[in-house]
């Protein structure tokens, strides 16, 4: 039997296993994201979210029952303090204030009568005086004047009652008129339109239909109110600056100085896990921004804030990507026993750092990296499971891409404690 045409077959199998072998081996090599280890100046700073809001805001409830004859302004009008805003049908209390007129002055003419009855009783009486002193009166018919006289004294001071009390119903019932006409307690701008002309204004302490009119603004300053996780709220402070981004204008960063933390915290919406687990508390903070009269920025919107909480390394530091930046266990983060993967040959190596301050973007590197040293900073997924030794490679940069800086507002970063 030939042999040879089987060792030939057992040679070519034995040089496509040897290739496949080799071509896997060479498959190994990951495709990596690098960024160069580089000296920048660093602002510390924590993320948060919430909306825009003017300084204040009131809504107008009517006082008294009465349809609604007029209303003077739309959403969006301007508005000053004791300004004509909306006016209520006032044909009723009209009517019972000229009723109560009509009583005040029925009871002043009775006063006036009064007085003349008491003075004429009084002069009677000291005539008789006289004559009792004579003896040409009895003593019994001068006490009857004295009774008549205390008796018109008494019927004055009643009538003087009777025309204060009316005059006290006057006062309520032009009072209740004046509510008729609901007038701007303050400079600012109309938010909200409520109700239409024809429907009825309504008294009440619930959202009951016709008891809110309009919503008041005050426009003299904005602000943006934030949730800051309660992890970062102990590093807030009054006075501190935040750069705010509306979500609708991006590209308009706002500047602002934090003016108020609250002090409790606000609660998950669904109250919280069982068993002792809850998803993360926030703190309201309040930021004062400057210089935002007559822009486009309106209540409600989204925003983004950037809260400096410590002022800006006063010399360039050493810095790489917080995403480059893992714990001894392979997790994200910034504590102690840090690690950074750097590219050395086509190889991973893993560096052990120390770190420092970091804002919203890049933590700085205090010891064991070099300046220029290529730090793998992704992709997340492949970073995750890289370790010591093994072969990697830059992956190509997009030609297309645009550096950072070029962008207005930098880059949106990404909270890393989040």
């Amino acid at each position: 039997m030939n042999r040879k045409p089987v060792l030939f077959v057992v040679a070519a199998l034995l040089v496509v296993v040897l290739l496949v072998i080799k071509q896997q081996a060479g498959d190994r090599t990951k495709l990596v994201d690098v960024e160069p280890a580089a000296r920048r100046t660093l602002t510390p700073t924590i993320l948060a979210s919430g909306t825009l809001a003017y300084h204040s805001g009131v809504t107008l409830m009517s006082e008294v029952v009465g349809r609604i004859d007029e209303i003077h302004v739309h959403e969006g009008d301007r508005v000053t303090r004791g300004q004509l805003l909306v006016r209520l049908d006032a044909g009723s209390l009209n009517a019972e204030v000229a009723q109560i007129e009509a009583s005040r002055r029925q009871s002043e003419l009775s006063i006036r009568r009064q007085e003349v009855q008491l003075k004429a009783q009084a002069d009677k009486l000291q005539r008789y005086r006289g004559l009792l002193s004579s003896g040409m009166v009895e003593a019994q018919k001068y006490d009857e004047f004295v009774t008549q006289k205390e008796v018109a004294q008494v019927e004055l001071a009643t009538g003087r009652e009777v025309l204060k009390q009316t005059q006290a119903q006057l006062r309520q019932a032009m009072e209740r008129l004046a509510k008729t006409e609901i007038r701007s307690p303050m400079d600012g701008k109309v938010t909200a339109v409520h109700v239409k002309v024809g429907e009825t204004a309504v008294p009440s302490a619930t959202s009951l239909m016709g008891s809110s009119l309009l919503d008041l603004g005050d426009t003299s300053a904005l602000y943006a109110e934030v949730q800051v996780d309660e992890s970062d709220i102990g590093k807030i402070q009054v006075g501190q600056t935040a750069r705010i981004v509306p979500a609708a204008f991006p590209d308009k960063a706002l500047t602002g100085q934090v003016e108020q933390v609250s002090v409790a915290p606000r609660q998950p919406a669904n109250g919280g896990m069982p068993n002792g687990g809850s998803q993360a508390r926030t703190y309201p903070v309040k930021v004062k921004l400057a210089a935002v009269e007559g822009s486009v920025f309106f209540p409600g919107m989204s925003c983004r804030a950037e809260i400096s909480t410590l002022k800006s390394s006063a010399q360039p530091a050493l810095a790489v990507p917080v995403q480059a930046v893992r714990r001894a266990d392979g997790h994200a983060g910034a504590a102690a026993a840090n690690t950074v993967l750097v590219m050395f040959n086509g190889k991973v190596v893993r560096r052990t750092v120390d770190i420092g301050v970091a804002d919203d973007s890049h933590v700085e590197v205090l010891r064991g990296l070099q300046p220029g040293e290529l730090v793998i900073v992704g992709p997340a997924k492949t970073l995750r499971f890289l370790d010591d030794g093994e072969s990697v490679r830059a992956a190509p940069r997009p030609a297309a891409a645009e550096p950072a800086a070029s962008s207005p507002l930098g880059p949106i970063a990404v909270d890393p404690h989040a």
